[in-house]
């Protein structure tokens, strides 16, 4: 049976084939059969998250701008992935053995992908309890081979690869380097060449670095420093371009050393060195507070320190809180028994993608399971918004502006997310420009919301995807405009609760509450409730970290000098020029010239003083005295499997 709601995806994994020449047999080769593939682009079947994940990256996309609505076993295999590869930071390799037997045990571990990333996280988390790098390296050859037998009789340029195959590559590279440099090598340069030539951005970033930083260390214990700086200022320019984190500390040393050692042949590289000096300062120093199990880890952690930002949500919760929101008894749904529904709400009976699409529709909603800002078949449309939205953080209104004009003129506005995308954006643009009046724009903003949204209530919240949350926030904004600051201040309370009663973890709604930390905490700190202001900064800056991201940094820390600033509290005062500092050289590093300046504008305005002239040291940023929020604070080393919650 054809599944709509499936449709969408299925269509732009076949266009994007299609678009690059290529057979269904090239792009399924080792991870699934030709007839689940054929099922899949004719919107039969929905693909789990992680085949799905691995048939984009292989076309060289990225699932990031894709939220994911999972089954309660679905999200579990998820968050066991996700909590494998961050178990390394912890260096606790028994509980690694524990949760891969419980991977094991899993029905859909037959899979190609799955049993591949179950022999990679065995081979190397055997080889961390009892440091046989050769064996390890047998068994990381032979997950490879599960998908990609032909991976060294063959350049890899002749076939279609996804991230797990490729970070098994650089991983194999790693343990051969000690005995046979030149092959691995080798394996590093066509691993870089592949990820040039047929990755987007946002997915080469993830693995790109990995290679640059371990062809740096190579060529410095050879000496080669000139091919020192060139591979770690392309790993830095990756990193910081995407806003990324992992290896950042890393290549940023190895190219301050370079141009240390290269001084006599360039000009003008004392000056270029100061500045990455204090952009490598500030960034060990946020470190220091906020993350010093960064600055802990050994080399093979470093290579799983991955820089992610999925957005997950559970189907169950969707349903039952649509219901619950527009007042609707379980007993009045046609679609569904009450008995099943009732066990469908609890998480303990997993719904059909068929009857998830049905109980939603007659809920009023029309939800996909891999969803989007916008709804397009072409994929180059999803990549134009996430760059339009990274303009607007950056505070880039032109260049926004005529991106819009673009996705305006390409995107069928029939569609009601397209529709809400587009109106949300043009009331933004207004409000800028200050066109609207902030009551107007309000009304607006609703209207666009309740497009995806109808079950909206002031009182009553959802989970929201990431454009019905912009949305949310931007009216929490200007509420606080039209002088209904405690009105706004509530939405923000409330729509941060509503993700934290969720059964998924914050870090994979990473990109929705990163903003709401910053904004509810500015928006705290103005109406002088300062140790929760700082206590949301917080936060924020250590799930950013902790997700491999950076891009935020710099502003949730100028937020956070400003409370400072506010403080009465001597320490915390003398804390503010500090980080104002700070968060000037992160802003620079992450490319945030616009943030940079406006940062420098508020030093002068609070000490009458140049940032520039600030000396450098010292430049501690120890803990304050405030006490920590007793909340649900982001986890630093995930748990294992929860029990189903009851309503």
């Amino acid at each position: 049976m054809r599944d709509e709601r499936a449709t969408n995806l299925g269509k732009i994994i076949c266009r994007e084939r299609k678009k690059k020449g290529l057979l269904q047999e090239e792009l399924l080769r080792g991870i699934c059969q030709q007839g689940e593939l054929t099922k899949i682009e004719a919107g039969e079947r929905v693909p789990e998250k992680m085949l799905a994940d691995a048939l984009m990256q292989r076309l060289g996309r990225c699932t990031d701008t894709l939220e994911a609505i999972m089954s309660v076993e679905e999200y579990i295999l998820f968050d066991m992935r996700e909590t494998l590869q961050r178990h390394f930071y912890e260096k606790n390799y028994e509980k690694n053995c524990s949760l891969l037997e419980k991977y094991r045990r899993h029905k859909q571990v037959e899979q190609p992908l799955h049993r591949q990333f179950l022999s990679k996280y065995e081979a190397v988390n055997e080889y961390c309890r009892d440091n046989n790098a050769h064996n390890c390296l047998k068994k990381l050859k032979w997950a490879l081979e599960i998908t990609f037998p032909e991976w060294e009789r063959m350049p890899i340029l002749n076939y279609c690869l996804c991230s797990q195959e490729l970070h098994l590559l650089i991983l194999i590279a790693y343990f051969m380097m000690p005995e046979n440099e030149v092959r691995a090598v080798w394996i590093l340069t066509e691993t870089i060449d592949y990820l040039e030539k047929r990755y987007y951005e946002e997915e080469k970033v993830k693995l790109l670095p990995q290679c640059l930083w371990l062809l740096a260390e190579h060529s410095k214990r050879r000496g080669q420093w000139a091919e020192v700086e060139e591979y770690s200022r392309a790993g830095v320019e990756c990193l910081t371009r995407n806003g990324a984190l992992p290896l950042l500390r890393e290549l940023l040393g190895l190219r301050i050393e370079s141009l240390g050692k290269l001084r006599e042949e360039k000009e003008g590289v004392e000056e270029e060195k100061e500045a990455l000096r204090n952009q490598l300062e500030s960034l060990e120093a946020v470190l220091v507070r906020y993350a010093d199990w960064v600055l802990k880890m050994d080399d093979l952690s470093k290579l799983h320190y991955f820089y992610h930002q999925d957005e997950v949500s559970l189907d169950y919760e969707m349903l039952r809180d649509m219901r619950k929101n527009q007042g609707i008894s379980q007993s009045a749904l046609q679609s569904c028994t009450q008995g099943s529904l009732s066990r469908i709400e609890n998480g303990k009976q997993s719904p059909s993608r068929r009857r998830v699409v049905e109980i939603a529709k007659e809920l009023g909603v029309n939800k996909s399971y891999y969803i989007s800002r916008v709804q397009s078949e072409d994929y180059d449309l999803y990549e134009l918004c996430h760059w339009r939205n990274q303009t607007i953080f950056n505070q880039e209104w032109d260049k926004a502006e005529k991106m819009l004009v673009d996705l305006e003129k390409m995107l069928d506005l029939n569609v009601p997310v397209n529709r809400q995308y587009i109106e949300a954006c043009r009331v933004g643009e207004k409000k800028v420009k200050k066109q609207i009046d902030p009551e107007e724009a309000l009304q607006k903003m609703e209207k666009a919301l309740r497009y995806t949204m109808p079950d909206y209530q002031k009182e009553k919240l959802r989970v929201p995807s990431r454009e019905e949350f912009v949305i949310l926030n931007q009216m929490a904004g200007l509420m606080r405009k039209a002088g209904r600051i405690e009105e706004g201040l509530q939405l923000r309370k409330q729509i941060l609760q509503t993700f934290w009663d969720s059964r998924v973890e914050e870090e994979y709604h990473t990109n929705s509450i990163l903003m709401l930390y910053m904004c509810y905490g500015e928006m705290l700190e103005t109406v002088g409730q300062l140790e929760l202001a700082e206590q949301m900064d917080n936060r924020g800056i250590q799930l950013d970290i902790w997700c491999g991201k950076g891009e935020m940094i710099g502003k949730i820390l100028a937020n956070l000098a400003y409370t400072y600033n506010k403080s009465d509290s001597i320490q915390k005062k003398a804390l503010s020029p500090v980080c104002f500092w700070h968060a000037y050289h992160i802003c620079f590093l992450m490319r945030q010239e616009v943030l940079a300046s406006i940062i420098k504008d508020y030093y002068w305005l609070l000490f009458k003083k140049d940032i520039s002239d600030c000396l450098r040291h010292p430049h501690q940023m120890v803990q304050t005295d405030s006490l920590p929020l007793n909340l649900h604070l982001p986890r630093m080393f995930p748990p294992q499997n929860q029990e189903c919650p009851e309503e």
